[in-house]
């Protein structure tokens, strides 16, 4: 019986990533994490159908369940298949009955829709007993607060969280996937990105009254006068790293002064 924690899906996500990520795709599923997942889910089920039939046999389900639960498996969140069955038969008993579950249409075989809504309801279940997300599923403000004076120090398990944080929020409003940002889509992710300070009630000494602020055409010009500053280059594209920079420097550090 198969009992490594290898990665056999390409998945390569770090723990704090994958935390973010899981959460993301399972709450928004117009995301790009929930794309992500599907796509994800939609090539383990490609690399499982042998005959290219668009379904899943009896006998590769179980090539299938393996390659699904490698991910969770590699963050710590499943166990083994040898803690979870004490021979081979009893591991193929249980696959056959998750099989029958998943076969709605009762074919004896699996299509993809079985196969993506058995794992959505699954993997919906497991994300409830994480552990909250300190930027997600943020506290109160003195928590948050707390988090974010962590955050700002490199090395720091708070700091790798916040990195992916600001990772995803990048590329969430890269729309073009081209690893820049537009000016266009700075207004967007600055929305995003003091979304949980704004329900806190936490105001930036320097510019959260601006931030706050409910008239749309002061509030565009004011996020337009932040990108202009904050591009070096002044081509009015944001990179990656000026984008982190930006975020830390500018607003994380300064909300904990």
């Amino acid at each position: 019986m198969c009992t490594a924690t290898t990665n056999i899906t390409g998945f390569n996500k770090s723990k704090e990533d994958f935390i973010w990520f899981i959460k993301k795709a399972t709450s928004d599923r117009k995301s790009d994490a929930h794309g992500e997942l599907f796509h994800c889910l939609l090539k383990m089920f490609i690399d499982a159908d042998t005959n290219e039939d668009g379904l899943v046999s009896k006998g590769s389900f179980s090539k299938l369940i393996d390659m699904a639960a490698s991910i969770p498996r590699m963050y710590g969140y499943a166990p083994l298949d040898a803690d979870l069955y004490k021979t081979v038969a009893e591991k193929e008993k249980a696959r056959t009955k998750m099989f029958d579950s998943m076969d709605l249409k009762t074919t004896g075989v699996i299509t993809f829709d079985e196969w993506y809504k058995f794992c959505m309801e699954h993997i919906v279940a497991k994300v409830a007993t994480l552990a909250p997300h300190p930027i997600l599923d943020h506290g109160n403000k003195e928590e948050f607060l707390q988090f974010l004076k962590a955050a700002v120090k490199p090395g720091t398990p708070e700091h790798t969280e916040m990195f992916w944080y600001l990772v995803e929020l990048f590329t969430e409003s890269d729309s073009n996937k081209d690893g820049i940002i537009t000016k266009r889509a700075f207004a967007n992710i600055m929305d995003k990105l003091f979304e949980t300070p704004m329900k806190l009630a936490i105001v930036h000494p320097d510019e959260g009254l601006h931030m706050y602020e409910e008239d749309e055409e002061k509030k565009a010009a004011f996020q337009d006068t932040l990108f202009k500053a904050n591009n070096p280059r002044g081509d009015e594209k944001m990179t990656l790293d000026e984008w982190i920079s930006f975020a830390m420097e500018k607003v994380f550090k300064k909300l904990i002064q």
